[in-house]
């Protein structure tokens, strides 16, 4: 069987890329799957699949192929970016991309190719780290997973740049590569590249929708907290850890005359009261602090590592905290208040179920002595 010559490489390479291409349209506006991240990988495909189509004149490449191949890298970099979610804007793909084609622009008066090729290598180098880097920053994998994922974009970040080295005459002579229409390992090279590139987006968008489902399964749909299944997870690996002597506590809140509210508001009322509750008070909590709807209108905080003095403070900076932010509600504000048990975690409890009923059995005297309050568990100090 003859050897595969670069060309028939090239065309391997033109065909996977015309075909990632449609794919990831699909995926973004079919399926609606990371759609802005999508469509950039898809148009990174597409430009790639023309760039190297063998059809292509050799007299088309200055001014086709090289502007693509620079347009293709910032595409995949700014894909990537989206991807990952990173918080910075992509000025800087847009202005590497763009010093990369004025670049090549200014070349147009040589007969020789040699300058505007390394341009375009450098330029796509570049874009090849910065997207390395974003893919390192956020993909969320384990370490190991992770360098195997952004392997493939440093491998093309060094072939560019040792590409432009070579056309430049800064590598020592036999050193240098030859174009991928004449270098059929280095054409195979970037098949490899190209394949795995793509494999390991597929891998993060995979990843994301994992991410995306786990989230879903764990929060409540209304308010966006942990739901009842998810809270209680959290409160028996408190539980494990207060039994090695660590100090948690637990709240449990429950929002006053709610059948009054949805009578008076309607059921739309009564979720968007709840709504308000979780905005307010989970933007208070720190990140350490797991908070839950434990059914219908009652909630319940984990506070790790506190004291139940320090739990009754933080209950009664949220029972404040809530009943000085009203629920805004077609033309009026209606105040919302909640009352408020507290109990701490003990060594002996079956899953934190314990400290739990305390504190809701607390909630419950809460109320009768009026509502709006806070009070302890009844065999701890009570504080009103």
């Amino acid at each position: 069987m003859p050897p595969l010559d670069a060309a028939t490489l090239l065309m391997v390479i033109a065909v996977i890329d015309a075909i990632a291409c449609v794919v990831w349209l699909a995926l973004g506006q079919v399926l609606r799957i990371a759609p802005r991240a999508a469509r950039r990988i898809s148009a990174y495909h597409g430009l790639l699949a023309l760039a190297w189509w063998p059809a292509l004149p050799a007299a088309m490449e200055r001014l086709v192929a090289l502007p693509l191949d620079v347009l293709s890298a910032a595409l995949l970099a700014a894909g990537v970016r989206a991807l990952m979610r990173v918080r910075y804007r992509a000025w800087d793909i847009a202005a590497v991309a763009a010093a990369g084609l004025l670049a090549t622009a200014a070349t147009a008066g040589d007969t020789d190719l040699s300058t505007a090729r390394a341009v375009a290598n450098l330029a796509g180098g570049v874009l090849a780290l910065m997207a390395a880097w974003d893919v390192a920053a956020g993909a969320g994998f384990r370490a190991g997973l992770t360098s195997v994922v952004v392997l493939p974009y440093l491998v093309l970040a060094s072939g560019c740049f040792w590409r432009a080295g070579g056309l430049l005459g800064w590598m020592p002579a036999g050193l240098d590569l030859a174009g991928l229409a004449a270098n059929a390992p280095l054409a195979l090279l970037r098949l490899v590249v190209d394949l795995t590139i793509a494999t390991g987006l597929v891998a993060l968008v995979m990843q994301r929708l994992i991410a995306r489902v786990r989230h879903l399964t764990r929060r409540d749909a209304l308010t966006g907290v942990l739901n009842r299944r998810a809270f209680e997870e959290h409160l028996a690996r408190l539980q494990a850890q207060a039994e090695r002597g660590r100090g948690h506590a637990v709240l449990v809140l429950d929002v006053d005359h709610f059948k009054r509210i949805n009578d008076e508001l309607g059921h739309a009322g009564g979720d968007a009261a709840l709504q308000h509750l979780a905005r307010v008070l989970g933007e208070t909590l720190r990140d350490t602090d797991c908070f839950g709807r434990l059914g219908g209108e009652e909630f319940a905080v984990l506070l790790p590592d506190t004291d139940p003095d320090g739990a009754m403070r933080v209950a009664e900076r949220l029972r404040q905290l809530l009943q000085a932010q009203p629920l805004a509600w077609g033309d009026k504000l209606w105040p919302i208040s909640a009352s408020f048990g507290v109990a701490t975690m003990r060594a002996g409890d079956a899953h934190g179920r314990g400290a739990l009923a305390r504190a809701d059995a607390a909630m419950y005297a809460a109320k009768a002595r009026g509502r709006n309050r806070v009070l302890r568990a009844v065999d701890e100090a009570e504080l009103a």
